[in-house]
């Protein structure tokens, strides 16, 4: 993260998605919400000068792929999701980093817990 210190940060927060992710089979198939939060560095100080949205990231296109990444594909740990959606955004949107937040909201296991976040870091490479 020392790298990503003095960028700017373009936060989303709390796409909502239904995914087919888990170890256990039943989930897979019944689906989970998730919460996805993305976390985008990069510099943004030629679009808040320019006024000018060609100079920044699209959100909606950030969502659009965080929902079709989560929505689409099945993975049996929010760790390998975590990490395709931070590949996929530095692949489409080249941000100098990105951070992917995964909150699955209710988990298939004996001990009552709130939720699970998974937290991946990705950084463009040069």
């Amino acid at each position: 993260m020392e790298e990503l210190k003095d960028l700017d940060r373009i936060s989303i927060q709390g796409i909502d998605v239904l995914g087919h992710h888990g170890v256990d089979e039943a989930e897979r198939e019944v689906g989970q919400r998730l919460n996805i939060d993305v976390d985008l560095y990069l510099d943004l100080s030629s679009a808040a000068a320019e006024d000018d949205i060609h100079r920044t990231v699209n959100y909606e296109a950030v969502c659009k792929l965080v929902e079709k990444v989560a929505g689409e594909e099945e993975f049996l740990l929010l760790e390998s999701l975590a990490s395709e959606i931070g590949d996929r955004i530095i692949e489409k949107f080249q941000p100098a980093g990105v951070v992917v937040r995964v909150s699955k909201l209710s988990l298939p296991i004996a001990i009552r817990v709130g939720s699970v976040v998974v937290e991946i870091t990705k950084l463009r490479e040069d």
